[in-house]
């Protein structure tokens, strides 16, 4: 898709939210796209969302590592988070499932950046 400069476009693109608490997005609602490296300078974040838009992983693993990753959440805080509906009853936000996919995903996102940082390292290092 190419979308000219200065030109609205439509976009459906698979995404996670890097700061929970914030309100669920909705289309009414103006968006700006800009680079992560804008957002965050965590490195596991990075890559996270690197992986999630290769589709290497479901939307919410990348969710549950994101959080986990963004914003210090334990995975027990993560695993007690809960949907609360209008009738009174609550349901589990992530399942079992998700948490486990997610902890894999951090687990892998934070091990790909340690060796893109031991990589670019070493390429600093022989380039003097």
């Amino acid at each position: 898709m190419n979308v000219p400069p200065e030109k609205v476009g439509k976009l459906k693109i698979t995404t996670v939210c890097l700061e929970h608490g914030k309100r669920e997005p909705r289309p009414a609602v103006p968006y700006e796209i800009k680079p992560i490296e804008e957002f965050t300078d965590r490195a596991e974040v990075h890559e996270v969302c690197r992986m999630l838009g290769n589709g290497m992983m479901p939307q919410r693993a990348a969710q549950v590592a994101a959080w986990h990753l963004a914003n210090d959440m334990s995975w027990q805080e993560l695993a007690a988070k809960e949907l609360r509906f209008a009738n009174g009853t609550r349901a589990p936000y992530f399942s079992a499932q998700e948490i486990q996919a997610g902890m894999q995903v951090a687990a892998t996102a934070t091990q790909l950046a340690q060796q893109r940082q031991s990589g670019a390292k070493q390429d600093s290092l022989s380039q003097k």
